[in-house]
């Protein structure tokens, strides 16, 4: 019995650790931290060709966000929409320390954002 026991022990431990640091590496590469911001620009127009040489419109927005707790942090991001960004409009920006980067971003209301960052960006 007590090696059954040792031997379930050793495969727990073979399983958990590549899952452990799996996790790991996928938050450090894809996890964000927050930052809450205002479209108060129309954003700088910019194009692009896509793998197939068509050519598209999107864009570039360099502006502040401002965490849960208030810290600024300079943002910048693209709009792949055919259009700039509704002026006024309140954007939840999911920022990624270890590549310095936006990941991603998604429109909220006015009552979704942290009082903290709402104080900041008013």
């Amino acid at each position: 019995m007590k090696t059954a026991g040792i031997w379930g022990l050793i495969i727990t431990i073979i399983v958990l650790i590549p899952v452990g640091l799996g996790f790991n590496w996928y938050h450090s590469n894809y996890g964000t931290t927050a930052y809450y911001t205002q479209i108060t620009t129309k954003g700088e127009r910019k194009t692009g060709k896509d793998d197939s040489g068509k050519a598209y419109v999107y864009y570039h927005y360099s502006q502040p966000g401002y965490s849960d707790n208030g810290a600024k942090k300079d943002l910048s991001f693209d709009s792949v929409l055919p259009r700039s960004l509704k002026m006024g409009a309140y954007l939840k920006v999911g920022y990624n320390d270890k590549r310095q980067q936006v990941i991603n971003w998604e429109k909220v209301n006015h009552k979704d954002v942290p009082k903290a960052a709402l104080n900041k960006i008013n």
